[in-house]
C-alpha cells in the first residue's frame, strides 16, 4: 500500500479548455471499474480541484497484485501442508487431540522463510509473527520474494522428495492447470 500527501499550491488552475482536456483524459482514459468506483473517482477529482492553497489531502492507494500468483502461492502451501506430518509423539493435550492446522503451518513457514515481525506477549517474552501477505500490505516484488523463500523452506523441511525448485514449480502449476 502506498501512502502519500498532496498539497494545493498557489499555482492557478488551468483555463476551461485545458481543464476540459484534463477531464476528458481522467474520465475517458481512466475510470472506475464499476458504478460505485466511478462515483468515488469523480468525487475525489472534484475534491482535488476545489482545494484551497495550502490544503492537504492524505491518500492511501492499494495497487492490485497478480491474483493468479496469489493462487499459486496457496497451491504451494497446500501441497506442503498435505505432505507435512507432525511429530507423532504429540497426539493429545489434556485429553484433546492435536490436529494439523493450515493457518499455523502457513504462519510457521512464512516465519522460517524470514518474513516476520518481532512482538512481545503479555508475559513479556518475545515472539515472531508472520508478515501479512495481503494485497494491501505487500506488492508483487515483495510477494515474489516471499514465494521463493517459502518454496525453499518447503523443499528443505517438508517436500524433500522433490529434486529441485523447478520440479516443485511444475507440480504447483499442474495443480492450478497452468501447464
Amino acid at each position: 500500500m502506498s501512502h502519500f500527501m498532496i498539497q494545493r499550491t498557489n499555482m492557478a488552475l488551468p483555463d476551461d479548455k485545458a481543464m476540459a482536456g484534463a477531464s476528458a483524459f481522467l474520465f475517458k482514459a481512466l475510470d472506475g471499474l464499476n458504478e460505485e468506483d466511478r462515483k468515488v473517482w469523480r468525487r475525489f477529482w472534484k475534491r482535488v480541484i476545489s482545494m484551497q492553497a495550502g490544503e492537504l489531502i492524505d491518500v492511501e492507494m492499494k495497487l492490485s497484485r497478480n491474483p493468479k500468483f496469489h493462487r499459486k502461492f496457496f497451491a504451494l502451501l497446500n501441497l506442503g501442508f498435505e505432505a507435512w506430518e507432525p511429530d507423532a509423539r504429540f497426539k493429545a493435550y489434556k485429553g484433546d487431540p492435536i490436529l494439523k492446522n493450515f493457518d499455523r503451518f502457513r504462519e510457521d513457514v512464512t516465519i522460517l522463510a524470514g518474513f516476520y515481525e518481532q512482538t512481545f506477549t503479555l508475559d513479556g517474552s518475545m515472539t515472531l509473527r508472520a508478515k501479512s501477505i495481503s494485497f494491501a500490505n505487500m506488492d508483487d516484488a515483495e510477494f515474489e520474494k516471499v514465494y521463493s523463500a517459502v518454496a525453499d523452506v518447503l523443499l528443505q523441511k517438508v517436500l524433500r522428495n522433490y529434486a529441485d525448485r523447478e520440479e516443485l514449480d511444475k507440480v504447483v502449476e499442474q495443480i492450478l492447470g497452468f501447464v
